[in-house]
């Protein structure tokens, strides 16, 4: 933006697209600038005249910059602007001031659609000695809707539910990132606005331009181990907050030890870590990984004794407690594989083989693959070496495929370790 004719200035007196002349204009009092439109509720599609005014006592000649995120702006005959692009105008010239006012009109043309717009304005105040000294430099917007009566919102940068009062926006719907609320005193801090506690921390947190204000006078103690928690045994002050060495609170059972108070995690320790008279409490030792994972029965140090670990079979646990689930090499029979705990001759073709009734009928078969019960292959007496039909052989003489172990694919843990017992003790062959 520039001033009049100025020499050293002379190739910006046509105006520039800046948001703000503060930098090569100073030295002059802050004009008042207005921004106003007519119709003030217009319609969608409608053109609409902008009036800019600047006001100061020392003003001899002005100029704008003006922009809208929306819309198109439109110079008019006779005052002096031009446009850089449909959104952007600026003056062409300096305009001279009357009776301390310069004024500058446009038209702006509203969207098809309803909706809201917001028009910003910069503005310079000359005094006309044709220098960049003891000029001023102010701004002003306005937002209004179109096609709508429109209702104001405020921008709500933290989303704590508050605005920022000086930014409004006007629209026939909320805006993404705005609150139907102003009145937010910090717009960058989701825990300060005007319905939120005040805490003990001089910030006015509810926004009433009062800091700690609510918070009443009361006996703070004193904290050694600097855990937020004070001891009953320790010195006393009174005041509203809590100096620094005291906190407003006295249940720390040992304020020696910062990790010890009433809001601790209680461990495996054989201490009180959160002050409420027990040790230990709710937690115990475990050790060992897989089927081998045990919780010992006293929080006392090396009494915690893993399982025992067992063969790995194709069930989707570690049975062998190395970490890892059916990760050894022939779980199954010759052509399957186990991808899910359960031997499968190919994608989508699993075998579930379960340990039922010797002998039982019906059995019930899945896509692409059957199950099968102990002692019987489809429902009638054992056929050694034959297929069922889902095509998964299961051989009384292979121990991976008729013994209880391959029997086992889809039993649960508990079954698996019973079969194992029998099996031990020769119940089972």
């Amino acid at each position: 933006m520039t001033t009049l004719a100025a020499p050293q200035a002379h190739a910006r007196r046509a105006g520039l697209a800046v948001e703000g002349c503060n930098g090569c204009h100073t030295g002059g009092a802050v004009p008042d600038i207005t921004i106003d439109h007519s119709p003030k509720n217009p319609a969608a599609g409608e053109t609409v005249t902008l009036q800019v005014q600047i006001r100061s006592a020392n003003i001899n000649a002005g100029g704008i910059y003006l922009l809208t995120e929306t819309g198109r702006l439109s110079p008019i005959n006779g005052q002096g602007t031009k446009l850089i692009d449909e959104r952007q105008l600026v003056h062409d010239a300096p305009k001279r001031a009357s009776g301390g006012v310069v004024r500058f009109d446009a038209q702006w043309i509203a969207p098809g659609a309803p909706g809201g717009v917001v028009v910003q304005v910069w503005a310079l105040a000359a005094n006309g000695d044709n220098s960049q000294r003891g000029d001023g430099a102010s701004s002003a917007d306005t937002a209004f809707a179109y096609g709508c009566t429109g209702t104001t919102y405020y921008l709500d940068r933290d989303g704590d539910g508050y605005g920022d009062s000086s930014v409004p926006r006007v629209d026939c719907t909320r805006p993404a990132d705005h609150a139907d609320r102003g009145g937010d005193c910090d717009d960058y801090s989701v825990n300060i606005h005007p319905d939120q506690e005040e805490a003990c921390n001089e910030i006015d947190d509810d926004c009433d331009g009062e800091v700690d204000e609510e918070l009443a006078i009361t006996t703070q103690y004193e904290d050694a181990d600097g855990d937020g928690y004070g001891s009953f045994f320790g010195a006393t002050v009174t005041a509203k907050c809590p100096p620094e060495g005291y906190a407003p609170s006295s249940n720390d059972c040992n304020d020696r030890a910062p990790d010890v108070h009433p809001d601790a995690t209680e461990i495996c320790n054989l201490a009180d870590d959160d002050c409420d008279g027990r040790i230990d409490e709710g937690v115990r030792e475990v050790c060992g990984v897989g089927m081998c994972a045990r919780e010992a029965v006293a929080c006392t140090p090396g009494s915690c004794t893993p399982g025992e670990p067992s063969a790995e079979v194709c069930n989707a646990l570690d049975d062998d407690c190395d970490g890892e689930v059916d990760e050894d090499p022939g779980l199954c029979a010759p052509g399957e594989g186990c991808p899910s705990g359960t031997c499968s001759s190919g994608a989508g073709a699993g075998t579930a083989v379960s340990a039922g009734s010797a002998g039982s009928a019906g059995s019930t078969g899945s896509a692409g693959g059957a199950v099968a019960s102990a002692g019987s292959a489809g429902g009638g007496a054992p056929d050694e070496g034959g297929a069922d039909s889902g095509g998964c052989a299961i051989d009384a003489g292979d121990p991976r495929g008729g013994s209880p172990w391959r029997l086992l694919t889809l039993a649960s843990p508990f079954a698996l370790l019973a079969l194992r017992r029998l099996r031990k003790s020769g119940t089972l062959r």
